[in-house]
């Protein structure tokens, strides 16, 4: 089985990215993830908020979302992770200057979440498949789609360029982070079924990930995603 890295990017790396993340990683509902395919998939941020958990609210919000979560700890983007990635998704635009500052050439495999959904729908499954008719594994979808994708550019139409940008909690409430999670799910849902290699969607557990602990924030601090990153890198997680 062919492997390949899926990085994602928003800004303080505790809510947007790690709930992307997850689902992608692990499935939706009675949607396989992709771990099990040898995708392996990783989250930062620009700003990151270094050695915070996800927020506590979004984490539920994913976790009724059917996703199974492991421990996550905010890691601040760098060079090496957008050299290794062969797909980067991005929360918003702003985030996709941010990677093509560090590493200019990896713009060309660089998307927002909500414009690759929508690439990926007009794109198709089948556009996907082996040369031979029988479906590729995942990680060889994955490339085609990084190719094929921007080749519907042309044919997709928006009201204003913020549409591609994924919805940003403005208000920590639970509220708000259910629809975050909601919209972000149904875009997940669709990348999940174009890079799905079998007919069979039904996730399967999978052993949890060891992860260091790391320090948690009290609901009162509402940190926000534009908090400047701290100096010292910590471990990083999987989740």
């Amino acid at each position: 089985m062919d492997s390949a890295t899926i990085l994602v990017v928003c800004t303080g790396n505790i809510r947007r990215s790690p709930a992307i993340e997850a689902m992608l990683r692990e499935g939706v509902g009675q949607i396989g993830g992709l771990a099990r395919h040898g995708i392996t998939v990783i989250s930062a941020g620009s700003e990151a908020l270094e050695g915070y958990d996800m927020d506590s609210m979004i984490a539920s919000e994913v976790a009724l979302a059917g996703t199974r979560l492991t421990r996550h700890q905010a890691y601040r983007l760098d060079v090496a992770d957008i050299e290794r990635a062969d797909l980067i998704i991005t929360a918003e635009r702003s985030h996709r200057s941010d990677v093509a500052r560090l590493v200019p050439p990896a713009v060309k495999r660089t998307f927002t979440l909500v414009e690759l959904a929508a690439l990926s729908d007009l794109l198709g499954r089948a556009a996907l498949g082996g040369p031979t008719g029988s479906e590729a594994d995942a990680a060889a979808r994955l490339r085609a789609l990084v190719q094929l994708a921007p080749l519907q550019r042309t044919r997709r139409r928006i009201r204003r360029p913020a549409d591609d940008d994924l919805l940003d909690l403005r208000r920590r409430s639970p509220r708000e982070a259910r629809r975050l999670v909601t919209e972000a799910r149904g875009h997940v849902e669709t990348l999940l079924r174009v890079l799905e290699p079998s007919v069979s969607l039904v996730n399967r557990p999978q052993r949890p990930l060891a992860a260091p602990v790391a320090p948690t924030f009290d609901s009162s601090e509402e940190p926000n995603e534009s908090t400047q990153p701290r100096s010292v890198h910590s471990t990083r997680s999987a989740g």
